[in-house]
């Protein structure tokens, strides 16, 4: 391409300069000669940078500084300055004396000279695009494209290792695949579920119920809140201790997530593509190159839509949770009798604790690590179900909404919990509100956790207390007496 672009010049500068020779108009042949001149110049230019046309102005990888002089072959070169002005130079003059040549030719309505300078001016023209285009592609990464996928290894036992490492321990514990691992490989995968997962007992709820007592002082009927919400049976199930963090999720960018078609919705098949961060690679919103920012490695995932997250889950062996077991993860609510089932407003109790979470006001308005706030953590050891970035579960905004309340809605939402860094007011972040969204957007404040249900692992892997409605009093005690029981059946 830039071959006929630098015949094309030539030759019509040539022309210019013949035609004003023959016609004795001595302007056109000086004109005709610098256009000639601005010509050779480029074409030397050209060879000078080893005959490869459209080099970048300046070598990748140099933070933009320009070439040592050595660089650019010394001598005219050096005294012109770098490669990039003298194609600057080049382009103007060759530019200019060709529009100068089109101009007089049609002024004197001399034909040819008016043709050859339009034809001087096109190639310009050309070359200036071409050159401009090259510059900006220069400036870009190298690499647009997903970075290579990491080697999968070729003996099964890397690959559990692998595998655990990617947090798709709960794929190993299932029952179609439990029975081909070794007793230390399942009881690494245990130990790193019951690290990262926390279990919640099987019990009823109650959802969708609006407190009348919207400032939360606490005058509001305990009975009268029951009356208006719908009653859930809920089995036991695991739930994250801390929402999908970017390196967490990176595992699922580099492994090529985007492009496995089975593991995504079949209805934004289309749309998978529209998922790009903002250099145009698959992954996350605010992300680059297919990267999560430097030193963010331990916060959440935001900008990430519910299809990506709901694809995540299934990635690594788990799902959404939904709204019901995320409120009663959260709340963690203590059946006295049949008809009263007071659950907690924020998951340490029933007065709002601004040191507790990450909300406005409290907290630093950006997200933080997903293992900060350890004083807000759930009965049963959940971090953040309060405050930092929304979650989102499996339900439609307003599925457990009170009948009565009209809801009218554009487009088809789906549920947000917990409240972010940026929720203003405090009954927005409890652990009964709902709020909703577009399951396509990508925002700064959205992010999710995965659940398991205890049903899909392998029986003989169900090492977590089984009594229902009886809270661990901390966390790590939890982990303690979960791997105490994972010890007993591996004996």
């Amino acid at each position: 391409m830039a071959r006929i672009q630098s015949i094309g010049m030539g030759g019509a500068s040539a022309l210019m300069f013949a035609i004003g020779c023959w016609q004795n108009v001595y302007s056109f042949v000086g004109t005709g000669a610098v256009v000639v001149c601005f010509a050779l110049l480029r074409a030397f230019e050209e060879q000078g940078r080893g005959g490869a046309p459209w080099q970048p102005a300046f070598p990748r990888g140099n933070g933009g500084s320009p070439a040592p002089s050595s660089a650019t072959g010394g001598g005219w070169r050096s005294f012109l300055g770098d490669t990039a002005h003298v194609s600057r130079i080049c382009n103007i003059g060759m530019g200019g004396a060709s529009t100068a040549l089109f101009a007089v030719g049609c002024w004197q309505h001399l034909h040819p000279l008016a043709g050859s300078g339009a034809v001087a001016v096109c190639f310009a023209l050309l070359q200036a695009i071409g050159r401009r285009n090259y510059t900006l592609a220069a400036g870009m990464p190298v690499e647009l494209t997903r970075p290579a996928q990491p080697p999968t290894p070729h003996d099964a036992t890397g690959l559990v290792e692998q595998m655990i490492d990617q947090s798709r321990y709960a794929l190993l514990l299932r029952q179609e695949i439990v029975a081909n691992l070794s007793p230390a490989q399942i009881t690494a995968a245990r130990r790193r579920l019951n690290a990262e997962m926390t279990l919640v007992p099987a019990g009823e709820i109650s959802v969708g119920y609006t407190s009348r007592d919207a400032q939360g002082d606490g005058s509001a009927d305990c009975d009268e809140l029951e009356s208006r919400g719908t009653v859930v049976r809920i089995e036991r199930f695991m739930l994250d201790r801390f929402c999908v963090s970017n390196e967490q999720f990176q595992h699922f960018v580099d492994a090529g997530g985007y492009e496995q078609m089975s593991i995504w919705e079949p209805d934004i098949w289309p749309g998978v593509l529209d998922f790009v961060d903002q250099t145009g690679c698959p992954g996350p919103r605010f992300w680059q190159h297919g990267r999560f920012p430097e030193g963010m490695a331990s916060h959440p995932v935001v900008g990430v839509s519910w299809y990506e997250a709901s694809a995540y889950a299934r990635w690594v062996g788990k799902r959404l949770p939904t709204d019901p077991e995320w409120e009663k993860s959260a709340s963690w609510p203590i059946q006295l009798r049949a008809a009263n089932r007071p659950p907690r407003r924020f998951p340490w109790g029933n007065t709002f604790d601004p040191t507790r979470a990450n909300l406005w006001g409290t907290g630093p308005l950006t997200p933080v690590a997903v293992d900060a706030y350890p004083a807000g953590i759930t009965v049963g050891g959940a971090y953040q179900m309060v405050g930092n970035v929304w979650e989102w579960t499996t339900g439609n905004f307003g599925a457990w909404c009170v009948p009565t309340q009209d809801l009218i809605l554009t487009a088809p939402a789906r549920s947000l919990r917990g409240g972010a860094f940026d929720t203003y007011f405090d009954t927005q972040a409890t652990c009964q509100f709902q709020s909703g969204e577009d399951p396509t957007a990508r925002k700064h404040n959205i992010g999710f956790r995965c659940a398991l249900s205890v049903c899909d692992l392998a029986s003989e892997d169900i090492s977590l207390p089984v009594t229902e409605e009886t809270p661990a009093p901390e966390s790590e005690q939890a982990t303690d007496d979960q791997e105490e029981a994972l010890e007993e059946v591996t004996a």
